[in-house]
């Protein structure tokens, strides 16, 4: 339980506790009123009722709710339900929504999926913290890879070094391929300042990356395709700007897509998903147990809304 004082005058009851108190949500907010542990001055008040200068509110709640956000607890901050794919001993595979970043360095975005993959185990009394093989960009979904040990994840470096994986994507595009399967190069530019690189036909600077797209039409109607990408090489944003150079931008994607498209279509972000992730053949006997193991996430919301023909 905590008793406060207010100093001043507030919007409201409401707004008091979810600026102060990062840790009481909306919904649960809810929830501690319909159950009277939410009082001003003794009473139960409408939570869009301002508070004045000395009055008194009394929260009902656990301590936890209090704590204050720092980088050693922020993941107990952050959402904890997760979409497990696969997991052992050494791996887990989770389903990575749209909209929430990977991880970040700066801890008070604290709402990452690093941090739900803590909060998830904290809250099981599991003692595991799962470090990242890699990563996908915030406003992509589907799956990502976690090691549960320092072995496992030096070794899963290396795959990914190694491209001894198979990574496949799948996506919606304005625009419709020349050819049903076709493997495009080109060349990848990045400028770190700006979050932003370009893609030409030939290198335009010493910093320029060869990259490698293989584009498969899976269906079209009108000007949209369903796409799957194998990505052969794995550079910051290059399926979307790849595709963007190709003529087919990802619809929702804000950087490199056709932003007045994307408001029309009400596209909150871009459709595009991390789909299937295939291990190849593993001479490392304490992990062989992978090999040909193929990891699938299940279907991304825009597929359907693809094959109802919404877009």
């Amino acid at each position: 339980m905590k008793q406060l004082y207010i100093n001043k005058n507030e919007k409201s009851l409401s707004d008091f506790i979810l600026k102060n108190y990062p840790m009481i949500k909306t919904g649960s907010l809810n929830k501690f009123h319909r159950t009277n542990k939410v009082k001003v001055n003794g009473r139960k008040v409408p939570l869009n009722t301002p508070l004045n200068k000395g009055d008194v509110l009394n929260l009902y709640i656990d301590d936890i709710y209090f704590e204050k956000l720092t980088a050693d607890n922020a993941f107990k901050f952050s959402n904890k339900n997760i979409e497990i794919i696969y997991e052992d001993e050494n791996l887990l595979a989770v389903n990575k929504p749209a909209g929430i970043a990977v991880v970040d360095d700066n801890w008070q975005n604290y709402d990452t999926l690093v941090n739900r993959v803590k909060n998830y185990y904290c809250s099981n009394n599991i003692e595991c913290s799962p470090a990242l093989c890699h990563r996908l960009d915030t406003g992509t979904s589907g799956i990502v890879l976690l090691a549960k040990n320092k072995d496992f994840l030096q070794f899963m470096l290396d795959m990914f070094k190694g491209k001894n994986l198979e990574k496949e994507y799948i996506c919606v595009v304005k625009g419709i391929p020349k050819q049903k399967t076709a493997l495009h190069k080109a060349w990848l530019t990045k400028n770190a300042k700006q979050g932003y690189v370009t893609v030409t036909a030939n290198a335009k600077n010493s910093m320029s990356k060869q990259i490698e797209t293989k584009v498969s039409l899976i269906e079209s109607y009108n000007d949209y395709s369903l796409l799957k990408i194998g990505l052969i090489t794995g550079r910051t944003h290059q399926i979307r700007a790849h595709l963007a150079y190709l003529d087919m931008p990802v619809l929702g994607d804000s950087r490199y897509g056709i932003n007045n498209l994307n408001r029309q279509l009400k596209l909150k972000y871009q459709t595009l998903c991390s789909h299937r992730i295939t291990f190849g053949n593993i001479s490392d006997k304490r992990y062989s147990y992978l090999s040909g193991m193929e990891l699938v996430c299940p279907d991304p919301w825009f597929v359907d809304s693809f094959y109802k023909r919404e877009f």
